[in-house]
């Protein structure tokens, strides 16, 4: 069994599981008291916080992976970028462990090692209008990008946890169904820090709302912890199938796959669609896909007799053009739907206030 399906085990107390994850519940404690340490001692200015003379926006989370904080900050750097206003867009690049930041240029990157799924993505939708930098620390990543691009707003997707980088706002994004997560603190359960740390938030983005009861029970929780915010909500809204050439399918029946944070999103997601799923294939977040994966899920195609193969915009670009093209693979893409239009236009305001404040 791998270690992401014992996790999730774990996290969801399913069965004889719940007696590790009591088990684990010292490691959580001491988990949590290392993150709390560190967030109080930068907050204090006991351990320095790297400030930059433009504005820093993060859009970060509590909770690992799975929660839609990639496509809010490819919406908000988008709207930014229609507004005029010089962008920059930061994010980690989890496939290198060390070296400089690099610029990511649309399906590339200016050298250095292999990019994450992040780093390709929000190269390929934003690279034309935003400048994109990645890089194992973010703050290096933002340090390059204000040296080279001079941007008014560097937006830092996965940021609330970096400490070290002074951020002028901070939009925390939480999953509408469980915003605390599942099981408490790591390695126990899916949070990186104690819901406390919402108090820090200066906007709370609830996304993936499917109902009004839900997204009533979410603001409700979280109120709890931050009743000062102002809350975004937003529902995933998914587009046709496309082929590698950018041109749409028809809805049919299936073999999905990814490697995500939360892979049932992704299988609700398309049944709710109306696709019909006849095998559905878990890797673990942010897997690296091997030539004997391609290989079982051609396999795998073949033996359901579906119609195609299909995955995510994040799986896709960790694949690469050339396997989507070789696969004759479909890639769902989605967009975000935003149900309160003026907590939204709130936060761009904000944005272009603190711009004008420091031009």
């Amino acid at each position: 069994m791998r270690l992401d399906e014992v996790h999730k085990k774990v996290s969801n107390r399913e069965g004889s599981w719940l007696w590790i994850a009591w088990l684990l519940q010292p490691a959580a404690f001491l988990y949590l008291i290392g993150a709390s340490v560190n967030r109080f001692l930068r907050s204090r200015g006991i351990l320095p916080r790297r400030s930059f003379n433009t504005v820093v926006v993060s859009i970060g989370n509590i909770e690992v992976g799975g929660v839609g904080k990639t496509p809010v900050t490819i919406r908000i750097a988008r709207k930014l970028a229609g507004m005029g206003i010089n962008t920059a867009v930061v994010c980690r690049n989890l496939s290198a462990a060390k070296g400089p930041p690099i610029a990511v240029r649309p399906g590339s990157s200016s050298g250095g090692p292999p990019l994450s799924d992040e780093a390709i993505l929000i190269g390929r939708v934003l690279g034309s209008s935003c400048s994109v930098y990645t890089g194992p620390d973010k703050t290096a990543a933002v340090e390059r990008a204000v040296r080279e691009m001079k941007p008014a707003v560097v937006i830092v997707d996965d940021g609330f946890q970096h400490h070290k980088l002074k951020r002028d706002i901070d939009v925390v994004v939480l999953n509408a169904d469980h915003p605390f997560g599942q099981g408490g603190l790591l390695p126990a359960g899916t949070l990186r820090e104690s819901s406390a740390a919402l108090a820090n938030a200066d906007y709370l983005w609830i996304n993936g709302v499917t109902s009004q009861t839900q997204l009533s029970l979410a603001r409700r929780l979280i109120s709890a912890r931050n009743w000062k915010s102002p809350f975004v909500s937003s529902s995933v809204v998914p587009g046709k199938p496309l082929k590698y050439d950018g041109t749409s399918d028809r809805i049919g029946r299936v073999v999905a796959f990814c490697g995500i944070g939360k892979p049932q999103g992704f299988k609700r997601t398309l049944e709710k669609t109306g696709f019909e799923i006849a095998r559905f294939h878990i890797y673990p977040d942010h897997w690296r896909y091997t030539q004997n994966d391609m290989q079982h899920l051609m396999e795998s195609l073949r033996q359901s007799a579906a119609d195609y193969l299909i995955t995510t915009e994040k799986d896709a670009a960790r694949l690469g053009a050339g396997s989507v093209k070789a696969m004759n693979l479909r890639v769902l893409p989605i967009r975000l739907s935003v149900t309160d239009q003026s907590a939204e236009e709130e936060l761009l305001g904000n944005i272009l206030d603190l711009v004008e404040e420091k031009q």
